[in-house]
């Protein structure tokens, strides 16, 4: 038989599949009843006239339909989530690798302009100073319009 709290644990769901199974009830009937299981019998019993232990029946199977499908929903929400750590992980391990390489390449060439000024101390500085003065000018421009 099906117990207070089963219906009171599943009322919301339920609801709506027992206005579908006895169609004679309305919302105003339900809210009456308030998830109390004799009351939900009784009410059913006198707007059908179906016998009680059969009503009752019908409830229980209600309830494992909605468990089973309580249960299928907790197991696809746990594949979701399982699906989505994996991702998570994939994409945190690929963004390490990519900023680990972007360090690389920023280092490399940090290197190789340190050896260029080390090298050709005047022409770097001479480079340096006419790629300030075009920046200067561009920037003057574009700030006069």
């Amino acid at each position: 038989m099906t117990t207070r709290e089963e219906i009171r644990g599943h009322w919301n769901e339920l609801r709506g599949r027992i206005e579908e199974r006895w169609s004679q009830l309305g919302p105003h009937d339900l809210d009456e009843v308030d998830a109390d299981t004799d009351q939900l019998v009784g009410k059913i019993q006198q707007k059908t006239g179906q016998a009680r232990q059969r009503i009752e029946e019908e409830l229980d199977v209600l309830l494992d339909d909605l468990s089973q499908s309580a249960s299928s929903a907790t197991e696809k929400m746990g594949e979701y989530v399982k699906l989505a750590k994996d991702q998570y992980a994939n994409a945190s391990e690929n963004a390490r690798e990519q900023f680990g390489r972007v360090s690389e390449s920023i280092q490399e060439g940090y290197h190789e302009a340190e050896n260029v000024v080390r090298k050709r101390p005047a022409e770097s500085v001479a480079v340096a100073f006419g790629t300030g003065l075009i920046a200067g000018v561009i920037v003057g421009l574009v700030i006069r319009r």
